[in-house]
């Protein structure tokens, strides 16, 4: 049994063997299975798609909860608020009386009253009057006490009335200044021609405008005005200036059309000229017209506005010329409300009268005639600067070109013709040469509000000139410096401080050069309030007593000062 069932196994083994040898050499060889077995899957039971779950138990929810209040004390009480009404409430008394009284050392007075009416609705006006003299005695180089009596006096009525679109100003003013020309003098034993030592000047004027208040700007607006002044001197000089002034603007899209012009009749009598012979000099009148006519368009686009404009100025008369100058102005916000940055291009006819040169230097003689100076061109740019809402700084630069500069000096050098004698016995008057001249200007000036008690003010100016055939600019200095400090300590405590610097001048006396040294004046001053009616105050000038000259052979009073009271009521 056995040994037949290893036979049937063995028997097995070779036939698989030789299954697969066979299959391994046809592998394309097919096979037919035939059967009756044909297999059948049975249907399923399927089962809902959403089962539905029935939960037998039941549960209830229960929340135990408890506060604990505590009370917490407040200091805030809510008061009652009352019903509001309407009050008068009392304005604060306005007083249009003020009255300033000063005296000081080298016998000076100093008196000023003003009144301002307050009472009208559509007119307002007041009066005016100054009083300011001197009479101490000063000492010259050359030991002599002098006497520098100087006196101004002013009263003046001026006012305006309101229309219902329009104002009418007017002004009516009498001003007098009399002194001595107590300057450095030397006796001569030639010709006497200037022999006085007292001048006194006298100014008479009147000017009345109309000007219109148009509420709509595209409205045209202008202004028309009258002046009439009347000067005199001592010595039968006089001058009259009678004119005619206006402007007019009319807004032309995002700019507007710019006119102003005047027309000024002036007339000078008793001016002295001089000719080659000094027998032959004799008194002169002379007769000029002004007319100037200044159109323009001025544009403000965003941060930019300009102004494009020109000046036609002619002289008719004793000197007879015409000259046409640009009137050019930019300025650019660069940051707003912050710094600005501004240039410009203009030029100017000066008429040069009595009046105007006696406002220069007081110390000129009696019936001056100075030429006309023209300034052919002045550029100028710089950048304005915002430092807080008080404070601001300004810097600019200027380069002008002057045709026929007036520069004063000792009237026997300056108004002597070659070849003739002098023409006083008293080296203290000037006169004035001439020279074409150009200068180049630097100034800084600064306005600073630290807080509500101090502010500090600040002005220096750096000039040079350049000149034709002079050597110096005579009596113009280089440099200049102004500053102010003023300090409120409380409501009724009030100091200042001021400094003024002059730098070292060049001039011309009696043929030979000087050179007048720095000036400078430094000052203090207190005012006490003691209520809003009186206050009381002093000053205090040339603390260091520093010996200063203003004009040549004319010395400055040494330390002076003021004690005084102010009146409001």
């Amino acid at each position: 049994m056995k040994t037949k069932s290893i036979l049937l196994t063995g028997v097995f083994v070779v036939m698989c063997l030789f299954g697969y040898a066979q299959e391994d050499r046809d592998l394309k060889k097919e096979v037919n299975v035939r059967t009756n077995f044909k297999p059948k899957i049975k249907k399923a039971k399927r089962i809902g798609e959403m089962p539905n779950v029935v939960d037998t138990l039941n549960f209830k929810k229960q929340f135990d909860y408890s506060i604990r209040s505590k009370s917490l004390n407040v200091d805030f009480k809510p008061g009652s608020i009352k019903a509001a009404k309407m009050t008068s409430a009392p304005l604060k008394k306005a007083h249009g009386h003020s009255f300033d009284l000063a005296a000081g050392n080298y016998a000076t007075l100093f008196a000023d009253y003003r009144y301002n009416n307050l009472n009208s609705k559509k007119t307002d006006f007041g009066l005016h009057l100054q009083h300011y003299s001197s009479n101490g005695k000063l000492e010259l180089d050359n030991g002599r006490k002098v006497d520098p009596d100087w006196s101004e006096f002013l009263a003046e009525i001026y006012g305006n009335h309101y229309l219902s679109d329009a104002k009418v100003s007017s002004r009516i003013f009498f001003k007098n200044k009399s002194f001595n020309y107590y300057g450095s003098s030397l006796y001569d034993q030639g010709r006497n021609i200037f022999d006085y030592d007292k001048q006194r000047y006298n100014l008479v004027g009147l000017e009345t405008s109309y000007e219109t208040l148009n509420r709509d700007a595209k409205d045209l607006s202008y202004k028309l005005g009258v002046e009439l002044e009347y000067f005199t001197d001592k010595y039968n000089v006089s001058e009259i200036d009678m004119g005619v002034n206006g402007s007019a603007e009319l807004k032309a899209g995002d700019g507007f059309w710019a006119l102003e012009s005047s027309l000024n009749f002036i007339q000078s009598n008793n001016l002295v000229y001089w000719s080659v012979d000094i027998d032959d000099s004799k008194d002169r009148d002379v007769n000029s017209t002004l007319w100037v006519v200044n159109p323009s368009y001025n544009l403000t686009a965003g941060n930019f506005n300009m102004k494009l404009g020109v000046k036609a100025q002619s002289i008719l008369g004793n000197d007879s010329e015409f000259k046409l100058y640009p009137d050019v102005k930019f300025n650019l916000v660069l940051v707003d409300q912050v710094l600005d940055m501004f240039a410009g291009l203009d030029g100017n006819l000066d008429l040069n009268t009595m009046q105007s040169i006696t406002n220069s230097n007081p110390f000129v003689h009696s019936g001056l005639d100075v030429e006309n100076t023209s300034t052919d061109y002045r550029v100028y740019g710089g950048l304005k600067t915002r430092i807080s809402s008080k404070s601001n700084a300004l810097l600019s630069v200027e380069y002008a070109s002057i045709d026929n500069q007036y520069f004063f000096s000792m009237a026997n050098e300056a108004v002597s013709p070659e070849g003739l004698p002098y023409q006083t016995n008293y080296f203290n008057k000037y006169g004035v040469v001439y020279d074409n001249l150009s200068k180049l200007s630097l100034t800084g000036e600064m306005n600073l509000q630290v807080n509500k008690e101090l502010n500090l003010y600040a002005l220096a100016k750096y000039t040079h000139y350049s000149l034709d055939v002079l050597d110096e600019a005579w009596n113009m200095p280089n440099f200049e410096m102004e500053a102010k400090a003023n300090y409120r300590f409380n409501d009724q405590w009030l100091f200042n401080a001021r400094l003024l610097f002059v730098g070292e001048r060049k001039v011309m006396t009696n043929g030979d050069m000087a050179t007048l040294d720095v000036l400078a004046d430094f000052g203090l001053g207190a005012e006490y309030k003691w209520n809003d009616i009186l206050s009381v105050y002093a000053n205090v000038n040339n603390i260091f007593d520093a010996e200063s000259y203003l004009w040549y052979g004319y010395p400055s009073q040494g330390v002076n000062g003021m004690l005084g009271l102010k009146l409001v009521f």
